[in-house]
Parts: C-alpha cells; structure tokens; sequence
C-alpha cells in the first residue's frame, strides 16, 4: 500500500493530517481554555508555536526524511514517528491546559490574572470549599482579603519579594461581590484611559457605545498578567466586572 505513495505525497498527508489536530486542539484553546481576550495575556501565543512547531512542522518534516517505499522498516519508522509525534502533541497539550487562566482576582487596587500552574495544591487544599476547584472554561472573577495571621502575612510579603502576589493564595478568596464596592473606589475614569492609549480611542468609544452604559457610570482598573497587562471595566455603581480590554492601562 505505501509503495503508492511517493516521498512528497506521504509527507503531504501526514502534514494534512496533522494539521487538522492542530486546529482542534487551537479550537480548544480559544473557546475553551484561553477565551477572549485572555488568549494573548496568558501567553497562548508561544504556546500555539510550540504547538506548530512540534505538531505541524516537526512530524511531516521527519516523514519526508524517513520515506522510501522501498525500505523494508519503512512502517516501522513511520510507526515510531507518530508515536513521538503523538507524545509531545500531549505534553504540549498538558502544558496549555495546565498553564490556562483560572481566576480573575482583585487585590487591592487591581486585578491579576492566574493561571492555573501558579497556584500551589496545597494552598488550593487550604481554600474554602467554593474555590478549590480550577475553572475549565475560562477564569472566574473573586476577590481577596489579607489574612490576619502573622505567619500568613509574612508570607505574602516574602512572596510580593519574589515577584508573586495574594492572587496566587486562594485561601485569601472571598467572593468578588464582598470586595467590588473597593473596586469601584480605586477605579479611574474612562477619559483617563482614552488619554492613555490615543491610538485606541476609537476601540474604547465602541466597547463603550456596545455595553449600553453611558461613559459616567463606568470605571476601569488594571488586569496584570504575566504576558501583557489589560483593562478591567467595572460598573460604577456596583463594581461588577462589565468586560475585558487588551489595552495596557498604565
């Protein structure tokens, strides 16, 4: 049956092949694991190369190296390339799904992104009941609260010292409705973000005239994240999370 196919060709369909899981799992990633407009904040894109560049390229690439009908292990070689192929598409895969946004949390006079590889399971396990399972479809909104305990703060502290931050804490979690009046304290007028970010005022004047809401009643806060920082809208009167700008809002 393979003595039908020529170098090219066979290198062809696995290419078309593999192209089409690529697409599926990248399908997975957008509606699923990094919904808009997180996909960029949480570092999907180098994600997706890595996907590319092991699925897409690296497989047909070594079939097209390895094909000659007339080699006598010829199955045997394509065998052990899917296989290899096959491993790395999942370790890929693992390391998307397990580096996915997970919650959106208010702490203090912004918000952080987190993803799900940097909450620890034991700090998880320390969680109240409500936020101890990781989202799957998307991060959640919650808010935190400095604990009390000593020990816990000096904790904190060391971790801020470090780089990290009371987002990555879930035992700190309280429901984002308990916090969203502070939110609404520390937020900052629409107008200021237009000054910010000239070249995109025409982007902020239509997510403002689609939300329905007159400018005055809205405020914006930061979303920090580890790839690109973004812009939390917030209802003025409540506090609650009204959308997500990929515009920097420093």
């Amino acid at each position: 049956m393979l003595e039908r196919f020529s170098r090219w060709k066979a290198a062809s369909i696995h290419f078309g092949i593999s192209v089409a899981i690529a697409t599926a799992l990248f399908a997975a990633m957008l509606l699923v694991w990094y919904p808009h407009p997180y996909f960029h904040a949480a570092g999907g894109q180098k994600l997706l190369l890595l996907l590319i560049g092991v699925d897409v390229v690296i497989g047909p690439l070594l079939t097209l190296i390895v094909f000659d009908p007339r080699k006598k292990n010829l199955k045997m070689d394509l065998a052990v390339i899917v296989a290899l192929q096959l491993a790395a598409l999942v370790y890929g895969a693992t390391i998307m799904f397990n580096a996915r946004p997970v919650f959106v949390a208010f702490a203090g006079d912004r918000f952080e992104l987190v993803e799900a590889n940097a909450i620890a399971d034991a700090d998880l396990e320390l969680a109240r009941p409500a936020f101890r399972a990781l989202p799957l479809t998307g991060p959640r909104v919650v808010g935190t609260r400095l604990p009390a305990n000593p020990q816990d703060r000096e904790r904190l502290a060391m971790a801020a010292a470090l780089g990290g931050s009371v987002g990555v804490f879930p035992q700190h979690y309280v429901p984002y409705a308990t916090v969203a009046r502070d939110a609404v304290a520390r937020g900052q007028p629409i107008a200021k973000l237009r000054t910010r970010n000239a070249a995109q005022a025409a982007d902020i004047d239509a997510w403002v005239a689609a939300s329905g809401k007159p400018e005055a009643e809205l405020r914006y806060l930061p979303l920090a994240a580890r790839h690109g920082d973004m812009t939390v809208i917030v209802a003025a009167a409540t506090g609650d999370v009204l959308g997500v700008l990929p515009i920097d809002p420093w």
